[in-house]
């Protein structure tokens, strides 16, 4: 993800069809195709706001639920995306393109943050410094230190207070006495609080409109902890901090600062991730040190013996790195390199062994293909892997798994076998119901009926958390309504989207080249290759980035 060449005042479409849906989902499931009735949606939420603000008697909003999509965070643990209503999120999304000159000059106002929230290409916001530039970060500001206070927040996303928007904005005294909505963070916590059924207990991961709200919460902490600590250098990407010390009882006495912060915030420190190391540090994790340095030379038994060392060094560093993407970096390795026919079926093997392992990897997998059609002439292999992850994954609704293995079935032309089908029909991810119909329309997934599914197709469920599938099985006629009403067209909201045609589902494809940043443990931006590392400005800051 890269920021824009040339800013433009934000605004809600960039936030509803580039920064909405979250970016680890497969690649037909998004909201480009909102673009059109984003106007309507407008005029039809705008004034239903305006007398919430205004406090309208009798004025109220519709309850909404967010669709959830679970993905692995790092081995054995788990992350929920969420896909917030169109209804609210339309309206947040509102607010925020409309104050983003003063949002983004309060995030611009932190001097350790590599991650204030820009405009970008490919995503509504990005941070303005890429984490694979953190390491040349860490070592400008850790000169003259011995010690290095490495921390992060506990489940930062889930366990922010909606609350402390404003706290952070105002300061926590003066907007406990101010909750009029006349205050730009009261309207933020009111439609955040909207987006997730009124509750003002975590923000939904996943939409870009999140990302910044924990950037103005993370700018408020550092001025806070810069106001104790005023000579503090070090870095903050999200919320992992790198806080550098001359002394051990300076960094004990950060820590007890970083402590006393998040306090405020009512936001806890990640003992497990927490630790005071002496300097110098290792920048960058010893895996990747050595992959990099691998090489793959063009053709013939070389570069077979070449691809088996890679994969022998990364299945042995996979087992000792269980939380780092090891072997979806061999995979970007192979992406970037030339495969010979002669070694593809050897090579495919490998990839699809750790495919297994690390389900993760499967869109640069997919992107192998894209890049390799010639070698698609038996997909037997293949299909023995996808039928694999998603008898693996489906049973214990591990949704990500399974929608890429079934991305791929489609890509492929690949059928999915009844058991399999049967499996994958009992999940309750959205996601996954929309790829396996498509499947299952065009004859490649066997499956049942669909009963579990077809619950959900009423006019209740379409504010609910299967809010997607109700509108979209319906609109892309798959499945037939329970009760056989046209619940979509006599809904004053979700009629603007048919009356303009919106699908959120393979109406055009969103791009996969790169994972959100919410946390250096899940970023793929790091497992960059040195394929990748042509450019002159791409690893290394320069002056704008104000080192």
């Amino acid at each position: 993800m890269t920021a824009s060449a040339t800013p433009t005042p934000l605004s809600v479409q960039d936030l509803l069809t580039k920064g909405y849906f979250p970016d680890r989902i497969i690649p037909p499931v998004n909201s480009q195709n909102l673009a059109s009735a984003i106007p309507d949606m407008l005029a039809h939420v705008g004034p239903r706001a305006a007398d919430i603000i205004n406090k309208v008697k009798n004025a109220r909003l519709p309850l909404s639920q967010c669709v959830t999509h679970s993905v692995p965070k790092r081995k054995h643990l788990r992350r929920t995306l969420s896909i917030p209503h169109p209804f609210h999120q339309t309206i947040l999304s509102d607010e925020i393109a409309s104050n983003w000159p003063d949002l983004e000059s309060f995030c611009s106002q932190s001097t350790i943050s590599l991650s204030i929230p820009t405009q970008g290409d490919d995503r509504a916001l990005v941070p303005r410094n890429a984490l694979r530039k953190q390491p040349f970060f860490r070592t400008q500001r850790s000169i003259g230190a011995r010690y290095l206070l490495k921390t992060d927040i506990a489940r930062y996303y889930p366990s922010i207070y909606t609350h402390s928007v404003p706290w952070a904005l105002y300061g926590k005294k003066a907007a406990k006495l101010n909750r009029k909505y006349s205050l730009l963070g009261n309207r933020l916590d009111l439609w955040l609080r909207e987006t997730q059924n009124q509750q003002t207990g975590g923000i939904p991961i996943g939409p870009d409109t999140s990302f910044l709200i924990g950037e103005i919460i993370g700018s408020a902490m550092d001025k806070r902890l810069l106001s104790i600590l005023p000579n503090l250098k070090g870095t903050r990407s999200i919320d992992d901090y790198f806080l550098y010390f001359p002394t051990m009882s300076e960094t004990e006495k950060g820590l007890a600062a970083f402590h006393e912060v998040q306090r405020e915030f009512e936001l806890e420190i990640s003992a497990p991730k927490t630790e005071i190391v002496s300097l110098p540090e290792s920048l960058e994790p010893r895996w990747k040190t050595e992959l990099r340095t691998l090489k793959i030379r063009a053709t013939g038994s070389r570069q077979a013996t070449d691809v088996l060392t890679l994969f022998d060094r990364a299945f042995d560093h996979a087992k000792n790195y269980p939380s780092d993407s090891v072997l979806t970096y061999a995979a970007k390795k192979i992406l970037g390199s030339p495969i010979a026919p002669v070694n593809w079926s050897f090579c495919e093997a490998l990839l699809l062994n750790a495919a297994i392992v690390e389900p993760t990897m499967l869109s640069v997998v997919a992107a192998i293909y894209d890049k390799n059609p010639a070698y698609q002439v038996s997909t037997s292999a293949l299909a023995s892997t996808i039928e694999s992850i998603c008898a693996y994954h489906a049973p214990l609704q591990q949704g990500n798994e399974v929608a890429w293995a079934l991305w791929l079935a489609k890509k492929l032309d690949i059928s999915i076998s009844r058991p399999v089908g049967e499996l994958i029909a009992k999940m309750e991810d959205d996601v996954v119901s929309l790829i396996a119909l498509d499947l299952n329309s065009t004859g490649l997934l066997d499956a049942p009926v669909f009963s579990k599914w077809r619950e959900y197709l009423t006019s209740a469920n379409l504010y609910e958390n299967h809010w997607l599938l109700a509108y979209e099985a319906h609109e892309q006629g798959w499945l037939p309504s329970k009760s056989g009403n046209d619940y979509i067209g006599t809904d004053p909201f979700f009629s603007i989207l048919r009356t303009h045609g919106v699908r959120f589902y393979g109406a055009s494809l969103a791009p996969t080249a790169s994972y959100f940043e919410y946390g250096e443990e899940d970023n793929l931006d790091r497992f960059r290759t040195e394929e990748d590392d042509q450019g002159i400005d791409l690893d290394f800051p320069d002056e704008s980035d104000g080192i």
